[in-house]
């Protein structure tokens, strides 16, 4: 009885299949299955550079990337080295909007294209890092997940600040410091030099650049340096690095030193101070929460303590004990918003990727899985990349605005001193003509995103946030955008009435000299601030804001009545 000839199908023999050809051995295998792992990796990246222009061209610009714009990107050279009394102006961002805005035709872009490079660069350098030093594909992937996808990286990507150049620069600088000490001899030079342009641009992308470059190389010293082999040995042998550390002293004497003045006056002005240790506890816990550094230390700790002395463990206690270094500095320097520790992402989450990597290698249930592993990790990184990029922005005010002037021009809207400066760039008279006609007589009052009034002191120019103190007409969400509003309605003073707990506001029409300026007449000056300042520039309508304990319901009345309704007084409804 014959036998039933088989199916062809793929060969079992190693000589040939339907991805390899005939004659392939299995190192060429591996390095064929490399590529195109690398080329799939390739294709994402490209799919999410193009997300991120069609966000540049479609968000509105921001606050930040306005006011670096108008104040810093003209100045000459010099000055944009020089001047750094405000977190706005990041030099080499500043720089290098100034570079391309003269050969980018459309502006929007050249603005934010120099943040758009510190990603790509960013995915090239981590690219490599990974394929250098981690074994496995599934902890190389889940590295690249987590770093690529986190929402805060992606929005500051698209952002015309320095932060994107700085994550760049402060994983390059780690990466050098690894290939110095893992790499071959005759590869220092070039590593040294590596190591010497990233810590500058950590430095010139945000002044905090400095204490990622001091902390991390200093860690790494202390971690990687054979002392025992004499003083001389470590000169022949890290030769390069020593030089290459003189030069960026020199830098950071010269340029840290001689704006230390106004270093130490936006320092004393920006930031936050901390009282007591339940309070900057308080602040490093939100730190961890917000940048999502939490879950990465805990990993890098963890896999520290199982890996002890071993390679891997000293990668662990670099990147854990650089991330708790910087947020024990925050102690010293008043430490800032969680934007500034997101170069500690691709740190961090580069010490778990070497324990996931030491996992996977070393446990055999963890081999079979270890893929299921990464597609666990992307698919959660894609879920949450956009709420956290959404959260990480400023309200598109583009969209705001055309969703107000569909209010009933009964409605006041107040807005934050911020929404107003870039409302009067991007909508100019448009957007002050439309707050004029709102301030005739209203009566209700919006107020957008944190359910304050937003104003503007006469004498000091800092913001104020007066709390209404009353319920809410109705609130909701203005569409499309994500920011809250509360309406509330607009009530005349009453005769005899207590005014403490209560929002009152001021409307002037016309000038009033006595009441405005004037050195006995500044009653206006030291009882109110103005709302929406930077949209009643020019016009001779006016909204002023002021909690009420300090006023008195009959003396507002008699200013009210001697001013024949040129001046008229309003409180949130109870």
């Amino acid at each position: 009885m014959s036998q039933k000839p088989e199916k062809a199908g793929p060969s079992r023999s190693g000589t040939g299949s339907i991805w390899f050809p005939e004659g392939t051995t299995e190192e060429q295998k591996r390095q064929m299955r490399r590529n195109r792992l690398v080329m799939l990796v390739m294709f994402c990246f490209v799919a999410l550079i193009g997300l991120r222009v069609m966000n540049i061209q479609s968000h509105s610009p921001e606050y930040d990337e306005i006011w670096t714009v108008q104040h810093y990107v003209g100045l000459p050279v010099a000055e944009i080295l020089s001047d750094v009394a405000t977190p706005n102006n990041h030099v080499l961002n500043t720089l290098a909007i100034k570079f391309f805005s003269a050969w980018v035709p459309n502006f929007n872009f050249a603005m934010r294209l120099p943040a758009l490079l510190g990603l790509a660069g960013l995915f090239v350098i981590l690219l490599r890092a990974t394929l250098l030093l981690l074994k496995n594909k599934a902890a190389r992937g889940s590295v690249l997940a987590v770093v690529l996808l986190d929402g805060m990286i992606l929005h500051y990507a698209e952002t015309a600040r320095g932060y994107s150049l700085q994550i760049f620069f402060v994983f390059g600088l780690l990466f050098s410091l690894l290939c110095i000490s893992e790499g071959k001899k005759e590869n220092r030079t070039f590593n040294s030099v590596m190591w010497l342009l990233c810590a500058l641009g950590s430095c010139l992308s945000v002044s905090s650049g400095v204490l990622y470059a001091a902390i991390l190389t200093i860690l790494w010293i202390l971690l990687y340096i054979p002392f025992r082999e004499g003083v001389r040995k470590i000169w022949q042998d890290y030769r390069p690095l020593i030089v290459a550390g003189a030069c960026c002293s020199v830098f950071v004497l010269a340029w840290y030193g001689g704006n230390y003045s106004k270093f130490a006056a936006g320092q004393a002005r920006f930031g936050e101070s901390f009282s007591s240790l339940p309070q900057y506890f308080g602040y490093c816990w939100n730190i961890l929460r917000d940048t999502g550094l939490a879950w990465g230390l805990l990993i890098v700790i963890a896999g520290g303590v199982w890996l002890r002395r071993e390679y891997a463990s000293r990668i662990c206690a670099l990147t854990g004990a650089a991330a708790v270094l910087m947020l024990v500095s925050a102690m010293f320097t008043k430490g800032g918003p969680a934007r500034v520790y997101l170069p500690l992402i691709p740190v961090v989450y580069f010490g778990a990727g070497t324990v996931l990597d030491e996992l996977i290698e070393r446990v055999e249930w963890m081999k079979t899985y270890g893929m299921a592993v990464f597609l666990a990790v992307l698919v959660g990184c894609a879920y949450a990349s956009e709420p956290r990029r959404t959260a990480a922005a400023d309200p598109d005010m583009g969209i705001i605005f055309s969703e107000v002037k569909k209010q009933d021009p009964r409605v006041l809207v107040s807005y934050r001193p911020t929404d107003s400066y870039v409302l009067v760039t991007l909508f100019g008279d448009e957007a002050r003509l439309d707050n004029t006609a709102r301030l005739q007589n209203p009566e209700l009052l919006m107020l957008l995103q944190d359910n304050t009034i937003g104003t503007m002191r006469f004498r000091d120019s800092d913001t104020v946030f007066l709390q209404p103190g009353c319920r809410e007409l109705e609130s909701g969400k203005v569409a499309p955008e994500r920011m809250q509003y509360w309406l509330y309605r607009l009530r005349p003073v009453r005769p005899g009435e207590s005014l403490t707990g209560k929002a009152v506001l001021c409307f002037v029409h016309g000038m009033i000299p006595e009441l405005m300026a004037g050195n006995s007449g500044n009653w206006l000056k030291d009882n109110f601030s103005v709302v929406n300042g930077m949209l009643t520039r020019g016009s001779s309508s006016f909204c002023f804001a002021a909690p009420g304990d300090r006023l008195d319901a009959n003396e507002l009345l008699k200013i009210w009545q001697s001013r024949q309704g040129r001046v008229f007084f309003k409180v949130l409804t109870d």
